[in-house]
């Protein structure tokens, strides 16, 4: 899609009081950069998470979904904010959110227990501690329909890549890991009000405009002393189609990677597809007592740090623990 396609659907699909309210995310994120910035930081990482809502009204009763928990971008946060970096995580209003997830994953039984125990478990504790470390270097910026995602993706990578000038010489990484719904219905043809039950419902969707190639030029497009890596996801039930797409993802959008996982096995092992080495993927396979966001994380890290140390950068990327 070209970038006047792109601005002409936002205009047909979102009213000028929905731009401005999500409009106010781009000076709060360029405020987060340079406090960031300023206070000192690995790097900076941007990280959409969740899945995305189609409404079937203007006042919404009805939803058509993309599902996603959201879980791996929550532990990718808490991972990179483990390791010294700063995160903006542009999530679903539905998703799960870093250092709380524990809690939200709790039964009602289990989430009582913990209110009244005389002392806090090993892990909430853990928790509890992480996010009050690490919560100046977070910002997470909510969404809800797919037309929310997509203004607010394409809106922040430009602020992040041209406006955001105090990062010119600070690594960063863009992680597109939300489920982004397919199609979606134009409000010109949405029901102003509440549908009628009645005799079944016949539904005509329009695709979603595809906007990574326009992500990726942005992105890559401005003159940076950094590296700087877009990573996106892919998800399928079948392996060969999940490799044929991952490698058309890598080639069509110019993305750095592709990190390409099974819905069987996805929390266990993922293959991550590098450009330029498209025959040989990474296998990563988490070990009993870790997780597979953590080995994609410190696999990531080491290649900035490869590419920092090609160009002579000096960048402090040992991926520590802080």
């Amino acid at each position: 899609m070209s970038a006047e396609g792109l601005s002409r659907f936002f205009t047909e699909n979102l009213t000028e009081e929905g731009r401005s309210d999500l409009n106010q995310w781009e000076a709060k994120t360029l405020e987060f950069a340079q406090r960031v910035n300023r206070d000192g930081c690995e790097g900076v990482a941007f990280i959409t998470s969740g899945g995305t809502a189609v409404p079937l009204e203007v006042h919404a009763v009805r939803f058509v979904t993309n599902f996603s928990s959201g879980g791996r971008g929550a532990v990718l946060v808490e991972e990179l904010l483990a390791r010294g970096w700063a995160c903006i995580l542009l999530r679903s209003k539905n998703s799960q959110l870093p250092f709380r997830r524990l809690i939200d994953n709790m039964t009602t039984e289990q989430f009582f227990a913990e209110l009244n125990a005389p002392q806090k478990s090993c892990d909430v504790s853990a928790a509890i501690e992480a996010y009050t470390k690490y919560k100046s270097r977070f910002l997470e910026i909510p969404y809800y329909t797919v037309v929310e995602y997509l203004y607010l993706f394409s809106l922040l990578t430009g602020t992040l890549s041209h406006r955001a000038e105090c990062l010119r010489q600070t690594p960063m990484m863009l992680l597109a890991a939300a489920a982004v719904s397919d199609y979606y219905i134009p409000e010109s043809r949405l029901s102003h009000h509440k549908m009628s039950g009645g005799d079944g419902l016949t539904i005509q969707f329009n695709n979603v405009p595809k906007i990574l190639d326009l992500i990726s030029e942005e992105w890559h497009g401005s003159s940076r002393a950094a590296p700087r890596y877009l990573i996106t996801f892919k998800l399928e039930t079948e392996e060969e189609q999940l490799k044929a797409k991952a490698l058309r993802n890598l080639g069509l959008y110019r993305c750095d990677a592709v990190v390409a996982n099974m819905l069987q096995n996805y929390r266990e092992r993922v293959l991550v597809f590098w450009n330029g080495e498209e025959q040989n993927p990474t296998l990563l396979h988490r070990s009993p007592n870790g997780s597979v966001e953590s080995l994609m994380i410190d696999h990531v890290l080491q290649r900035i740090k490869n590419h920092a140390k090609g160009c002579g950068m000096q960048y402090k990327l040992e991926g520590r623990r802080r």
